[in-house]
């Protein structure tokens, strides 16, 4: 089994196209017509072609910083959970919001209740610390139902409205610390900063760390990504990590078959560098570890 852990419904290019214009200086094309339906019947498709069998679907919350989308954050929640009840087999809903938003966590408790999501997406770099304790009633809810909480850790250099200091791996240990029976899913595994998020989740054994946006490095840098790959599993263990493919954004420089592709290619890649990676460890960390801790 293949199961996507870091799966947009949209781009941050498509919710904010303005926004990209004006970072680029490219001339503002008409905005794309945000359709959920045929993006999730596309997404499907996709899935099926590169042999994915799950994916979870997410959205990042990033109004206080870029400010609101095309949809409300609510409207685009009730997305996910829609396009999950269309391919129940497929899709698991996971809930976005900035946890500062008045309501926050009422709006996530109906969520579980009535949109039934499976967990929780947090992107500190719109502006708080994940020790905040604006996040904590949250926190608390997955606790209290079992649900996993994805985060994205490391830069957040696709935009320079983020801040990536909210998002470093240390910030993330206090959080691992109050809440030892959270499971943890750390997007990107810190980035540039994996080795902090592997000390920080060396003491946690409910955190995990998540491959999405590694797979340019696989590519283009293996010198730099297989070592450190080797790195996570050495210390962590291969039950510890999991992958993830960020798309739709990162489908032009790869999509999600090359990604699926070259990830199973990863002990031909790492013999080439030394290191020694097996087919069970490829299998651990596209599906089987996510599969236990989703608890498909």
């Amino acid at each position: 089994m293949i199961i996507d852990v870091h799966r947009h419904m949209w781009s941050v290019q498509e919710r904010y196209p303005s926004d990209f214009a004006d970072l680029t200086g490219q001339e503002l094309s008409p905005p794309p017509r945000l359709d959920w339906r045929r993006t999730t019947r596309e997404m499907i498709d996709e899935m099926d072609g590169a042999g994915v069998d799950v994916a979870v679907l997410i959205v990042a919350d990033f109004a206080s910083r870029l400010g609101e989308p095309p949809f409300s954050i609510e409207e685009e929640n009730r997305f996910i959970a829609e396009a999950r009840d269309l391919y129940p087999e497929r899709i698991i809903a996971f809930y976005g919001i900035d946890p500062r938003r008045p309501g926050a966590a009422d709006g996530f408790q109906k969520a579980i209740k009535e949109l039934k999501v499976s967990g929780l997406k947090l992107h500190p770099a719109a502006g708080y610390f994940p020790h905040d304790r604006a996040c904590y009633p949250l926190y608390e809810l997955c606790d209290a139902h079992g649900l996993t909480v994805l985060f994205h850790s490391g830069p957040a250099g696709f935009h320079p409205k983020l801040d990536g200091r909210f998002s470093h791996p240390l910030e993330f240990d206090q959080v691992a610390t109050d809440f030892p029976h959270l499971g943890i899913i750390m997007g990107h595994a810190g980035g540039e900063w994996w080795e902090d998020c592997v000390s920080i989740a060396r003491k946690h054994p409910n955190m995990f760390l998540e491959l999405a946006e590694w797979q340019v490095d696989l590519r283009d840098r293996p010198e730099r990504a297989l070592p450190a790959i080797d790195a996570m599993l050495k210390t962590l263990g291969r039950e510890r990590i999991v992958w993830g493919s960020d798309l739709p954004g990162l489908r032009a420089v790869m999509s999600l078959r090359e990604y699926v592709e070259l990830f199973r290619d990863l002990p031909i890649l790492g013999k080439g560098h030394g290191l020694a990676f097996d087919d069970s460890d490829v299998d651990a960390m596209l599906g089987g570890n996510a599969a236990r801790i989703l608890r498909l």
